[in-house]
């Protein structure tokens, strides 16, 4: 049985999975290559975040901005009213900037249902509608996500499409910076948002030194992938917060996921409250002193996760060779009982690697680090844990978060040894 066909795939997802009905009515481009997909619920920076996006270079392909302004039923005046002025905004926006090359399209979600009302279901929205106006032209663009509080380099658009001129790669990371030395935020905000900022990053590169195939920052706002992938993954889930994480591991597990990183996305540090988790809502607990950004995960839970995948990896599935933490995590049965699956379903150590890294993924790995911090190594100082990584893979050491930070960018974008960028 040959290949399935771009419309195909589409259409199997439509068919499978709810989405909201057709919103744009607007002739799609023969040329369109990129749609960004905004989610905009109580904001008041949207139109600015699409303002930096029209600023950017466009040269051979055409790129629409998709704005979904939303909120739950129930909201108050205040929330309703600001919708209503983004929206007539926006409209007066694309009247002034649409054209060949750039087209703006905002959609006006109203009330929706408290379950599900949130940056999932809003992303999830957009993200359809894209691959609608996609669908129409036959074509297997790229789907951008991107968050209403950011901007970017002039450059975003044009390498982005570089990106995936290689029909090999179906997702992206794309490189981001939060702002450390704005005049717009307090040395407070700027000092945590540098914590913050340098604990995903830190987390992530212990990961990839444990071993761990799909090290990968996974962030709403700075992320593209391939609409093919997007309805093979079974397109955006509807969650309140967290929604980029799940999805974009999905995608990333699929295989030929890379990270674009001559490019930048600057996501605001400002304080929220809108979302259960994330990083306005780590702002705010900071301020108020409800979490730490001094403290992080500590590096002794990765050294483990490395012994275990060590073990993996030299084919030593004995569970009595196993690390205490990871048996006290996973019982011998349930050890047992996965291996026999793995080994039953694969007929080469490439195809067994594959799959055991499908099989504890980011999820996974999550509730260990997880486990072994509530049980066993409690979080403690961030510098401390980042120079015990850096000391580990780089031989270097720095006295403050700052420079560990800008060292760590460093090492996302390819120029120091630690992390090289070979698409997985």
């Amino acid at each position: 049985m040959g290949q399935k066909t771009f419309i195909s795939i589409v259409d199997n997802y439509f068919k499978r999975f709810n989405t909201s009905d057709v919103a744009i009515s607007n002739t799609v481009s023969s040329d369109l290559s990129i749609i960004v997909v905004i989610p905009s619920f109580d904001e008041k920076n949207v139109v600015n975040s699409v303002k930096s996006l029209l600023s950017c270079h466009c040269s051979g392909f055409s790129v629409e901005i998709i704005v979904v302004v939303n909120y739950p039923e129930n909201s108050n005046k205040n929330v309703v009213d600001l919708s209503l002025k983004n929206i007539n905004d926006l409209d007066m926006l694309s009247k002034h900037y649409n054209s060949e090359k750039f087209k703006i399209l905002p959609i006006y979600v109203p009330n929706l249902p408290i379950k599900h009302a949130g940056v999932g279901w809003a992303r999830k929205i957009g993200m359809d509608e894209g691959l609608r106006r996609f669908k129409a032209i036959d074509k297997d663009g790229i789907l951008v996500g991107f968050d209403a509080d950011s901007i970017v380099e002039s450059n975003y658009f044009m390498e982005i499409n570089n990106f995936f001129k290689d029909k090999f790669l179906l997702g992206a990371s794309i490189h981001f910076e939060h702002p450390i030395d704005d005049d717009d935020f307090s040395n407070e905000q700027l000092f945590n948002i540098t914590c913050y900022e340098l604990h995903l990053r830190y987390y992530k590169n212990a990961l990839k030194y444990s071993g761990f195939q799909y090290s990968f920052h996974t962030v709403g706002s700075s992320f593209a992938v391939r609409s093919s992938a997007y309805a093979k993954q079974g397109g955006m889930n509807r969650r309140k917060a967290g929604e980029d994480f799940y999805f974009i591991n999905k995608v990333i597990q699929g295989g030929c996921f890379g990270e674009i990183s001559s490019t930048k996305v600057i996501p605001s540090p400002r304080m929220s409250n809108r979302v259960p988790f994330g990083t306005g809502r780590a702002m705010i607990e900071a301020s108020e002193g409800k979490t730490d950004l001094n403290l992080t995960y500590r590096f002794e839970i990765f050294e483990l996760l490395k012994t275990w995948i060590e073990l993996i990896e030299s084919g030593d599935y004995s569970y009595n060779t196993f690390p205490h933490i990871v048996k006290a995590f996973m019982s011998e049965e349930s050890w047992l009982k996965s291996l026999n699956q793995l080994l039953n379903n694969t007929n080469s150590i490439k195809s067994f690697k594959k799959r055991f890294f499908a099989k504890y993924d980011a999820f996974w790995v999550l509730k260990f680090v997880h486990f072994a911090r509530d049980n066993f190594f409690a979080d403690s100082s961030l510098i401390v844990n980042v120079n015990r990584y850096l000391s580990s893979t780089e031989d270097v050491e720095f006295d403050d978060v700052v420079n560990q930070l800008k060292y760590l960018r460093n090492i996302d974008m390819g120029k120091k040894k630690g992390n090289p960028k070979i698409p997985f």
